[in-house]
């Protein structure tokens, strides 16, 4: 917990402190310049920019891509053993 921002260890783990302060501000200055080229575009159709992804973000795909595998291999293995119930 006493690492520094921006260690190579947060940046592994996918955790918010993976990133500076300094970092953590020129994402913001990018997401607002893109807002800002978004609404002078004059596109009422064009989709909102999306935000750069932070270090959390990236964290929680990956999480969710995780319980979606498991998912998987449950009804995988549910549908393995409906098939031969005495194989399994």
């Amino acid at each position: 917990m006493q690492l520094p921002s921006g260690a190579q260890t947060w940046l592994s783990c996918g955790y918010d402190n993976a990133w500076t302060l300094q970092e953590y501000l020129m994402a913001h200055m990018v997401d607002a310049l893109r807002a800002a080229n978004w609404q002078r575009a004059g596109n009422d159709k064009a989709p909102p920019p999306e935000p750069v992804r932070r270090p959390s973000d990236i964290r929680e795909a990956g999480a969710t891509n995780e319980r979606r595998r498991e998912q998987a291999l449950l009804q995988a293995r549910r549908r393995a053993h409906q098939l031969n119930p005495e194989g399994a």
